[in-house]
């Protein structure tokens, strides 16, 4: 005790040295971590993205797009018509499922708690989330295929680093429950595993580990090795998606004002897409099938709606395209504006397979004047710039020029028709509108009569005579009656003819059936109500004499049509354009849904109690035949008790699946209508080029 208090100075002196030196070690030691911490990667997020990734989502700025997205699902969910769409099957089977249920849930519980949640605990280590770690850019890579996975990259501020520096130091400050992920840290890289939870079946996956790490100041997570891997390999350089020129071309279609509106990016590798998902019955990827008719509804008028589906999936061919860029703007509420750029692949732009989108794509953009000529409660429209001759020879093969529509082609391609245009055709639009303007439209599709909507078939004719609606009217019906002609024989006289009709104070045409025939009444009603006219410069043909006169006053300024609305979703989308489509949901569905006839052709094309399974009843006597050893050519083996048993047992299964699935798919259709109120209406306008398309279209909700 003495020596100590002799030494009391000594030990003062040494001791303080040594609490400096340890001090100035501490300052040393969290200095080198502060030095590091200030390194920043000098090039852009995009050359670290592995160069075989397909798809790549870019927020340019989360913060913005977080709040443009929650406001953007706070006005859905006010929607009164969402609880319709989510009690649907469409919601049930699609996007609903994606959700874990109703969209008000998955906002509340899924981003509004887990954005708190992930708040505060940014918060208790010392970072804000939406400044320090989400401040800024993102970027999300994922891989081709249903189970690929993805890496994030983002930059975080200096705080973030900061503490990452000393993460090793913190190991025994990981939580450990048996409710906990588990974390594990190596060589600069923590490893989050998620605990497997109880009630997961024996056969599910087990949850996939998330890889972070810092590249220094690139935030990187990943929940695939391989792409976590093949990021960190690319800091030390490497080719990268942003040096491969499909993204590149993607890109460099926007143009910079479209760029700065967009929230959201999506691009696709469409080429990587199609190579990992498995094809469908007929063989098509996924990626290209969603432009054919449903066999179903083609069932139902076949004369109008094989050739539409020839038209769609020809036209609407997505195989030529390698690559597509989706741009999205959230900044007003209700409100989803968006972009589409389908990039051609330069391998097969060439290919004999795509002429005739060639042959389309070299027509110039022009005004769609078509939409100031149809009424704002247009039900659905379409307009696309096609030479009439691909049409022809190109697009439609022999039973769609003998079709209901292909007499309409067939009718513009004759000669006397040439006779009064100053051009070839070049653009065709369809569009249908509420029953109201055609109240007694039918079509008799056995077994019922089918209520139509109005229609309007148009075509671009710049600089035609006003006799051409005449001439359109006398050739239709000639290539009808001309149908049954053997070769070379002149086409056969009918009772129907053309007479001449004066609408608003202009000339029009229509036909005259003069018939009393009981058996053709719908027909007779049908031709009676057809009228044909030059509004501008375009020939429209109509069933409805209310819109035809309606085009005319359009025309001279004395309606507002679609286009020149106040409200129009035009307003938002180019002026000119190679193609349109406007839907409004709202009054398709008040079309569908008060109509039981629709929903009753439905089922019978679909559950089809003559076909059993869909299949001929020889063709199932034969196979039935075949499977008890018996000669199916001959006819007395098809006459067998047994095969007759046999043939009777799977008819009544049929009938039996017929009655409990045909109630159920018309249930679930109508519900789907139902749903489908919650969406106002989509405008889409395209542009061609010969090495992309540009889509710009608005979906408007409530």
């Amino acid at each position: 005790m003495k020596w100590l208090l002799a030494n009391k100075l000594r030990l003062a002196k040494f001791g303080g040295l040594g609490l400096g030196c340890v001090l100035l070690a501490m300052g040393a030691f969290v200095g080198a971590r502060y030095v590091a911490s200030g390194a920043e990667y000098d090039g852009n997020l995009l050359q670290l993205v592995p160069a075989d990734a397909a798809y790549v989502v870019h927020v340019p700025s989360v913060p913005k797009a977080r709040l443009a997205g929650e406001t953007f699902l706070d006005e859905l969910i006010r929607d009164d018509n969402l609880r319709q769409l989510e009690a649907s099957p469409l919601w049930r089977d699609g996007l609903g499922k994606s959700l874990d249920g109703s969209l008000a849930d998955f906002r509340q519980q899924t981003l509004k708690d887990g954005v708190e949640r992930a708040s505060r605990q940014a918060d208790s280590a010392g970072v804000r989330l939406f400044d320090d770690i989400l401040g800024g850019e993102l970027l999300l890579a994922a891989e081709a295929g249903k189970d690929g996975g993805y890496v994030m990259l983002s930059r975080v501020s200096r705080a973030v680093r900061l503490r990452w520096q000393f993460i090793g130091m913190a190991q025994g400050f990981f939580p450990d429950g048996p409710g906990s992920p588990k974390f594990e840290y190596d060589n600069g890289v923590l490893k989050i595993t998620p605990r497997r939870k109880p009630e997961a079946l024996p056969q599910s996956p087990d949850p996939r580990p998330l890889q972070i790490t810092l590249l220094d100041d690139v935030l990187v997570v990943a929940d695939s090795p391989r792409l976590f891997n093949a990021t960190l390999a690319l800091r030390s350089g490497g080719k990268s998606l942003a040096d491969g020129k499909e993204y590149d071309r993607a890109l460099k279609l926007r143009s910079s004002e479209d760029a700065a509106k967009h929230n959201l990016t999506l691009w696709i590798n469409l080429q990587a897409a199609r190579a990992a998902l498995p094809p469908d019955e007929e063989g098509r990827s996924p990626v290209d099938s969603y432009t054919s008719l449903p066999v179903s509804v083609v069932g139902v008028m076949p004369d109008i709606l094989d050739p539409v589906n020839a038209l769609l999936s020809r036209n609407l061919d997505t195989t030529i395209f390698d690559a597509a860029l989706y741009g999205f703007d959230l900044s007003e509420p209700g409100n989803l504006r968006f972009d589409q750029y389908l990039v051609v692949a330069e391998s097969r732009a060439d290919d004999p397979a795509y002429r005739h989108l060639r042959q389309t794509w070299a027509l110039p953009a022009k005004p769609a004047t078509q939409l100031a000529l149809m009424p704002t409660d247009t039900m659905f429209q379409v307009s696309y710039r096609q030479p009439l001759e691909v049409v022809y020879n190109d697009v439609f093969d022999e039973k769609d020029r003998t079709s209901l529509v292909g007499d309409f082609i067939v009718a513009m391609r004759s000669p006397l028709i040439s006779a009064q245009l100053a051009s070839p055709v070049e653009e065709m639009m369809f569009a249908t509108a509420p029953r109201s303007y055609a109240p007694y439209a039918t079509a008799p599709v056995p077994p019922v009569e089918l209520p139509l909507p109005a229609f309007s078939l148009g075509f671009r004719v710049p600089g035609a005579k006003p006799e051409v609606a005449r001439v359109l009217l006398e050739e239709y019906l000639q290539a009808q009656r001309g149908r049954s002609n053997k070769p070379g024989e002149p086409p056969k006289e009918g009772a129907v003819v053309v007479i001449e009709l004066a609408l608003e104070g202009q000339r029009t045409w229509g036909m005259q059936d003069p018939r009393d025939d009981p058996n053709n009444q719908i027909l007779i009603r049908l031709n009676n109500s057809i009228r044909a006219g030059l509004v501008g410069e375009w020939l429209l043909l109509t069933n409805s004499e209310s819109l035809l006169s309606r085009a005319l006053r359009d025309l001279s300024g004395q309606d507002r049509g679609l286009a020149k609305a106040a409200d129009s979703p035009f307003g938002q989308l180019q002026a000119t354009s190679s193609a349109t489509i406007y839907l409004n949901w709202d009054v398709l569905a008040d079309y569908v849904l008060g109509s039981g006839e629709f929903f009753k052709l439905l089922r019978s094309t679909k559950y089809n109690t003559g076909l059993i399974d869909g299949r001929d009843p020889g063709e199932l006597r034969r196979e039935i035949a075949s499977e008890m050893g018996l000669d199916p050519t001959d006819v007395k083996n098809l006459a067998d008790p047994r095969v007759a048993n046999e043939y009777n047992r799977r008819k009544e299964v049929w009938l039996q699946k017929c009655q409990i699935e045909g109630d159920r798919y018309v249930s679930e259709l109508q519900s789907n209508f139902l749903g489908l109120r919650f969406f106002r209406d989509l405008a889409m306008t395209t542009t061609f080029a010969a090495d992309h398309l540009h889509v710009k279209g608005v979906l408007r909700v409530g």
